[in-house]
C-alpha cells in the first residue's frame, strides 16, 4: 500500500457545534446542567490546526440506533469475518473502541476518517452509548488526502485499488469529489471485477455549491445521500435523477461518533456519514451470507430500504436487508428473491423520524460557551427565584 503520509498535510478544526444525544429515559436536564462540548469533525477544515481530543463520553443510547433498528439487526450479524476499507483521511485506533480493529491505522489529522471507521465498526464500551453498525468487522484504514483533507480522483483511485489488493470485501469512500479521472474508472472496475462493494457519498460540496460525487455516479457504486433529523435529504439530488442520483439515503446530520486521540466522542455530517452507515449494513449482510455477491448486496440494499414517499431514493432497513430471503438460484445462476422478514420490520422513515422528534428520543444541538452557560445557570436561578419549580429544557431541533 502507497505511503498514506504522503497524501496529506494538516488539517484544523472547524467552528464548533456542540452536540450531545439522550435517550427519552435520561430525563429532563437539572437546572445547573449544561450539555457538554462536543468536538465536531469534517471532511475539510481550514486552519493548520490538527482536530484536537474530545474530552466528551455519551453514554446515552444514540438516536440513529432506534431510527436504524440497529440493535435488532446486530442480533442477527456483527459483520464478523468482512473487511471494510475507509478511504479517506486516515483512521486513529487510540480509541479502546478501535483497539485491534483497524489494519493501517496511523494519524488522521482531521479526524473524519476515525469519525467514519466508529461508525462502521466501533466495539461496545462500559459507560459508551456507541456502537459501530458492525462492531465484528474489520477496518483497513487506507489514507487517501493531505493533512487539510484535500485529494482527488487519482489519489482516491489509489486508494480503492490498495483495499481491494488488501483484501477489503466492502469499500467506503469517505471523501466525496466531484470530478473523476480514468484512473478512478480503472479501479472501480478492478473492484466490481474482484466482488468488493464500493460505497461512496452522492454529493460533492464546492463552495457550498452541490455537485454529483466520484464514483457515485457510477450503476456499479451504492451512492448514498444523507438525511437531516427530520429525513429530508440534506443536499437536494441533482434535477433529473438519472446515474447522479442517490441509491440509498441514511443518518447524515446530528451523528455521534468517535473523535481523534482518545476515547471521546464527537459529531459530523455529510453524505460521507450516511454511507459508512450503509457501508456497515453492508459487512453485517456479507457477513451473514458470505456466498452473497457485491451486486447482489447491494440490490438487497435497496430493494428492503423504506420507500420515499416523493419517489426518491429509500432510506436504509438494515432489519429488512438481513431478514430477506433468497431463494434457490435459476438455471442462469441469477437468484430470486423474495420477502420472509422473521423480525418485525421497523416503522417506515416518516414515523421513525417522527419517534425520534417526540418522545422516544431527543437529539440537542447548542453552542456551548461560558457566556452561554451563565445565561442558562442565570435563567434557572432566576425561575428558581420566582417559584416556578421547573428547571429549563435544553431545545430540541427535531
Amino acid at each position: 500500500m502507497a505511503n498514506g503520509a504522503e497524501r496529506r498535510r494538516r488539517f484544523g478544526a472547524g467552528a464548533g457545534l456542540a452536540a450531545v444525544l439522550f435517550a427519552a429515559a435520561a430525563g429532563p436536564a437539572l437546572a445547573d446542567e449544561v450539555p457538554p462540548a462536543l468536538t465536531q469533525v469534517a471532511p475539510e477544515l481550514a486552519e493548520d490546526v490538527c482536530v484536537p481530543p474530545s474530552e466528551e463520553v455519551v453514554n446515552q443510547e444514540l438516536w440513529t440506533e432506534n431510527a436504524l433498528g440497529l440493535p435488532r439487526a446486530r442480533s442477527a450479524s456483527s459483520g464478523a469475518g468482512v473487511t471494510v476499507a475507509v478511504v479517506g483521511t486516515g483512521v486513529d485506533d487510540s480509541s479502546a473502541a478501535l483497539s485491534g480493529a483497524v489494519d493501517g491505522a496511523g494519524e488522521d489529522c482531521t479526524g473524519f476518517g476515525t469519525f467514519l471507521a466508529g461508525i462502521v465498526a466501533a466495539r461496545p464500551q462500559p459507560d459508551s452509548g456507541l456502537v459501530g453498525v458492525a462492531p465484528g468487522a474489520r477496518v483497513l484504514a487506507v489514507p487517501v488526502t493531505d493533512d487539510w483533507g484535500g485529494t482527488d480522483a487519482d489519489a482516491v483511485a489509489e486508494g480503492i485499488t490498495d483495499a481491494v489488493g488488501d483484501g477489503a470485501d466492502v469499500v467506503l469512500v469517505g471523501v466525496a469529489i466531484p470530478v473523476g479521472s480514468s484512473a478512478l474508472e480503472k479501479a472501480v472496475d478492478t473492484a466490481v471485477q474482484e466482488d468488493v462493494l464500493v460505497v461512496a457519498p452522492s454529493m460533492a460540496l464546492v463552495q457550498r455549491d452541490a455537485y454529483a460525487a466520484v464514483p457515485a455516479t457510477r450503476s456499479d457504486v451504492l451512492g448514498v445521500a444523507g438525511t437531516g433529523t427530520d429525513g429530508v435529504p440534506l443536499v437536494p439530488a441533482p434535477p433529473g435523477g438519472g446515474a447522479s442520483a442517490p441509491d440509498l439515503t441514511a443518518p447524515g446530520q446530528s451523528v455521534l461518533s468517535l473523535a481523534p486521540g482518545g476515547d471521546g466522542h464527537a459529531v459530523g455530517e455529510g453524505d460521507a456519514v450516511a454511507a459508512a452507515f450503509v457501508a456497515g449494513v453492508a459487512a453485517q449482510l456479507r457477513s451473514d451470507d458470505p456466498e452473497l455477491s457485491a451486486a447482489q448486496t447491494a440490490e438487497r440494499l435497496v430493494m428492503s430500504a423504506y420507500p420515499d414517499a416523493e419517489g426518491g431514493a429509500g432510506f436504509v432497513d438494515p432489519v429488512g436487508a438481513l431478514t430477506r430471503n433468497l431463494g434457490p438460484r435459476s438455471g442462469d445462476g441469477a437468484e430470486a428473491e423474495s420477502f420472509a422478514l422473521d423480525l418485525p420490520r421497523e416503522p417506515h422513515r416518516g414515523a421513525v423520524m417522527a419517534v425520534v422528534g417526540g418522545t422516544a428520543l431527543l437529539v440537542t444541538i447548542c453552542a456551548v460557551g461560558a457566556a452561554a452557560a451563565r445565561r442558562l445557570r442565570s435563567k434557572a436561578e432566576a425561575g428558581a427565584k420566582a417559584g416556578a419549580g421547573v428547571a429549563p429544557k435544553a431545545r430540541s431541533v427535531l
